[in-house]
């Protein structure tokens, strides 16, 4: 693993899913104490996320209900990041295959797809059918550029593993010939907003996560330490392939606060 630098740490980003909340929504042990000895001690804590399948006042409801304390303001999503990025469009019209729990998020954005300027991907698991994902291809065909809220392979449901957002993306890539605009990690677009909001050297910051493709690699891309945990996605054999390693590798979120005090 990679040194671990003494620029005293100020913020800690942390993932939620697989990290803090398994994939039933039900907290690690030990996740809400974790949150709250970071941020008794002085660090600004920020949950940066990849989900991408409901707004962020339904993300700040799971957390409050795992008892984890977090503010709305100290949530970002790609939801939040796609929207920020469409905002600095100039009057960009999206066609939008996205879940319907979402879409009101976009709707000043929003159009039948005619005249599109963007296809806006996101977790299009509920009524998903060939028709729109066709429809969203037509898109492109007629000078439409895509946007994805994140391009994970898979995620951890409570049946087990599923399908993520990504596959999606990459089908309509590849038939369209078309590289996506990505937000969500492993980008470093979502990181650097959190890292924007809580100021600083960005080596002052530590990311953590359970994802070895994602959680690590834009850390390291946004110029942040990283912690990856052994819940969630943790996968000895792809930590063992992966070119990438973590500066820290914990059990789980519950070994944070001590872990970094050892290195902050």
């Amino acid at each position: 693993m990679t040194d671990v630098q003494t620029t005293p740490l100020r913020a800690a980003l942390l993932d939620i899913q697989g990290t803090l909340l398994g994939g039933d929504g039900t907290p690690y042990p030990g996740a809400a104490a974790a949150v709250t000895k970071l941020k008794s001690a002085g660090l600004a804590v920020r949950f940066v996320t990849n989900i991408d399948s409901v707004p962020v006042s339904t993300i700040l409801s799971r957390l409050t209900a795992a008892k984890i304390p977090a503010e709305t303001s100290e949530i970002f999503s790609p939801v939040s990041a796609a929207k920020r990025f469409l905002a600095r469009q100039e009057h960009a019209r999206c066609f939008l295959l996205l879940p319907s729990s979402i879409e009101s998020e976009f709707a000043s954005f929003r159009t039948n797809g005619d005249g599109a300027d963007w296809v806006v991907v996101g977790d299009c698991r509920e009524g998903f059918t060939y028709e729109r994902l066709n429809a969203a291809f037509r898109a492109l065909r007629d000078g439409a550029e895509l946007l994805a809220l994140q391009k994970g392979r898979w995620f951890v449901s409570p049946d087990g593993p599923s399908l993520d957002t990504g596959a999606f993306v990459s089908a309509l890539e590849w038939a369209a010939n078309r590289e996506a605009h990505v937000v969500g990690k492993p980008s470093t677009e979502l990181l650097r907003m959190a890292l924007d909001d809580v100021g600083g050297d960005p080596y002052s910051a530590v990311m953590v996560g359970d994802d070895i493709c994602s959680d690590v690699p834009g850390a390291h891309a946004a110029g942040t330490r990283s912690v990856l945990v052994r819940t969630g996605k943790f996968s000895l054999a792809t930590l063992e392939r992966s070119e990438r390693k973590p500066d820290l590798l914990i059990d789980s979120i519950a070994d944070l606060p001590d872990a970094l005090a050892e290195i902050g």
